[in-house]
């Protein structure tokens, strides 16, 4: 049987399209959230949204967030590019607020509660820290 070039750009197009299938599609999300402020996602127990706001409007939200949700904050690192703040729940459990500076308008805000990660949690934060963005 003759193999027709027809038949190899199918098998070629095939041969790229199945990696992405399970691959590319992550790499899809994380681009999209990276690109469009409000995304949000949940990777590895962490949640991450991406927000146009500074970076310093988002940490002094996220300071007052941590007030108002009564964690009790334990450090703060701020470097103008990105800041970490670590606090403790009722529960004492961790919980790691990290922003990343996109542009002088938008930052990336990654929330983690907890070791492997409470989506609940996290999303009760991000919420209280968009009210004073």
């Amino acid at each position: 049987m003759k193999t027709t070039w027809k038949q190899i750009l199918a098998l070629a197009l095939t041969v790229l399209v199945l990696p992405c299938l399970t691959s590319c599609v992550p790499f899809a999300v994380g681009a999209g959230a990276a690109a469009g402020a409000g995304a949000v996602v949940w990777v590895k127990g962490e949640l991450q949204a991406n927000v146009d706001a500074p970076l310093d409007k988002c940490l002094a939200a996220a300071n007052t967030a941590i007030l108002n949700l009564k964690l009790i904050k334990v450090s703060q690192v701020s470097d103008g590019v990105k800041a970490t703040i670590k606090s403790r729940n009722a529960k004492d459990q961790a919980v790691d607020i990290d922003l990343k500076r996109l542009t002088d308008k938008a930052t990336t805000i990654g929330i983690r509660v907890g070791t492997f990660g409470d989506k609940a949690a996290s999303q009760e934060i991000l919420d209280e820290i968009k009210k004073f963005l």
